[in-house]
């Protein structure tokens, strides 16, 4: 039901089909951090009028780069770690594994991957809001970069850059309740050689779908991470107050705007996920595929070679 290649390859797939995916949606990941940052009502057209058309794209570095890591560790421990569970079960790698063993495989391997590219993603947050906030940092380039980098080091120390990993112990589900639910519709939708090799539009469906189910699921969270990551600390007098917490962001939100409020720019959300987890699958399938095939007319000429 799922793959059977070397961890290797499915990190590297699972990461260019990431990465991919992530520029095609960048400008749309953009909005939607702008909207759960700031609750200021925006639009791709505002934001090139207000800032131009650049402006679409501030962070797009610091996110493909943790994009690429993220999904490559996440991909090679899953698959390593599942590779490890299946062989203690005494089943073939293609196996499906009961439902606590895909989530907790997936959930270890969300945390192990969050936890070395939360500082990127921090960054990120902190370079996509800048225009909207009262940000002073210099614009333009590897410059921004570091200045943000410098910024947060300066108000917040070493753990600054870790700001609202606390969520990612719940928020870590996210992908593995991500690829259970693709792996499951693989499992019910496809039959035969589509089930172990999915065809492009399947990968897409099944991988949108998926996102769209886990995204709906935890959003609240997410939304409270974003709202932590994008503050920035007062330089008022009283600097030794903390910034707002994953908790607090949450009452806050909904005392000001009540339940729905807790939802807000899940619109936006869902439609980035529909295109960046669906294409992030499809090129991945597609990379395993081009592996397996190239294996194979290696392998076939070798026995060509050898015969000879």
């Amino acid at each position: 039901m799922t793959s059977v290649l070397p961890p290797f390859v499915q990190a590297a797939s699972g990461s260019l089909g990431a990465a991919s995916a992530n520029a095609l949606t960048y400008p749309l990941d953009l909005i939607t951090t702008r909207i759960q940052a700031t609750e200021k009502d925006t639009s791709i057209r505002k934001q090139i009028h207000t800032y131009g058309l650049s402006s679409l794209y501030d962070g797009i570095g610091a996110d493909t780069s943790a994009t690429l890591l993220s999904s490559f560790l996440y991909y090679y421990v899953y698959s390593f770690l599942r590779a490890l569970v299946v062989r203690g079960n005494g089943k073939s790698k293609a196996a499906m594994l009961s439902l606590p063993q895909e989530l907790a495989i997936g959930y270890l391997s969300g945390i192990a991957s969050r936890s070395i590219t939360t500082p990127l993603n921090l960054v990120t947050v902190r370079l996509q809001t800048a225009r909207v906030s009262d940000d002073s940092s210099p614009q333009g380039g590897t410059s921004r970069f570091t200045a943000v980098c410098k910024q947060i080091l300066r108000e917040e120390g070493l753990r600054g850059f870790w700001k609202g990993f606390s969520s990612n112990f719940v928020l870590s589900l996210n992908p593995a309740v991500t690829l259970y639910l693709f792996q499951q519709y693989r499992s019910v939708m496809l039959k035969g050689k589509e089930r172990a090799s999915p065809p492009p539009g399947h990968s897409f469906v099944g991988g949108a779908l998926a996102n769209s189910i886990a995204v709906i699921m935890l959003y609240p969270l997410l939304l409270a991470k974003t709202v932590v990551q994008a503050s920035r600390r007062s330089n008022s007098t009283n600097s030794s107050s903390q910034g707002p917490s994953i908790r607090s962001s949450l009452q806050g939100i909904y005392t000001t705007g009540g339940f729905f409020a807790l939802y807000r720019g899940l619109g936006a959300q869902l439609f980035k996920g529909i295109l960046r987890q669906g294409t992030a699958m499809m090129v991945k399938q597609r990379i395993e595929q081009l592996v397996v095939q190239a294996y194979l007319r290696q392998r076939a000429l070798r026995r060509v070679q050898y015969k000879g």
